[in-house]
Parts: C-alpha cells; sequence; structure tokens
C-alpha cells in the first residue's frame, strides 16, 4: 500500500506541475505517505499475561508500587493485572511494551 501511495504522490505532483491539481491536495496526499511512514515504523502492541506483567517488573527489581508509579496507575491495577484479574490495554498496554523493550530508563528524566 505504500508504494500505491507515493507513486499517487509523485502523480499527484506532476498533476500539480501542469495546474491540474492544488498545492493542498498534493499536501494532503503528502502528510498521508508520511502518516503510512510513520505507522510502519512503530511497533505493535502485544497483549500480555499476568505472569509477563510481573517478569518484566521483576527483571528491572520494580515492586508492583514502583511499576504502578511508573505508568501513572494505581498499585491495585497492576496486582490485578498480575493475578489475571484484568487486563491492561490501551496506554498501559503500550507502556508495559516499552518497558519490555527498553527497561524503566526509557522514562528517566
Amino acid at each position: 500500500m505504500s508504494d500505491k501511495l507515493q507513486m499517487m504522490l509523485e502523480d499527484a505532483k506532476e498533476l500539480n506541475a501542469l495546474g491540474l491539481m492544488s498545492d493542498s491536495e498534493v499536501d494532503a496526499i503528502a502528510v498521508m505517505v508520511k502518516a503510512r511512514e510513520v505507522s510502519a515504523r512503530i511497533a505493535k502492541v502485544k497483549s500480555m499475561t499476568g505472569e509477563e506483567i510481573k517478569a518484566i517488573r521483576t527483571r528491572y527489581g520494580m515492586s508492583q508500587s514502583v511499576l504502578a508509579h511508573t505508568m501513572g496507575m494505581s498499585k491495585e491495577s497492576i496486582s490485578k493485572w498480575e493475578r489475571n484479574e484484568i487486563k491492561p490495554s490501551g496506554p498501559a498496554l503500550r507502556i508495559l511494551n516499552t518497558l519490555a523493550i527498553k527497561g524503566p530508563e526509557v522514562f528517566a528524566k
């Protein structure tokens, strides 16, 4: 799809040069191409089990309280995740994925 969008952008530039397409239309296509490129570089979010969350936390020597503080969550949420009572989703799951890959240093000042 990205190749097709890139080809569409090149065609749009040519049409623009001929006066058949406006600058704003070309810009709109360029924004779509850039968004697609950025999206392709962002890692997919992987769901996690309670055991995986606890393993991340213990790998970095973090208590439930420290992980909760790092994530802007409550200790109770971390505990429920680790017991598989509830599953993290949305931004919390993205933060857990980032922690798993990069470690807590990614959030350092």
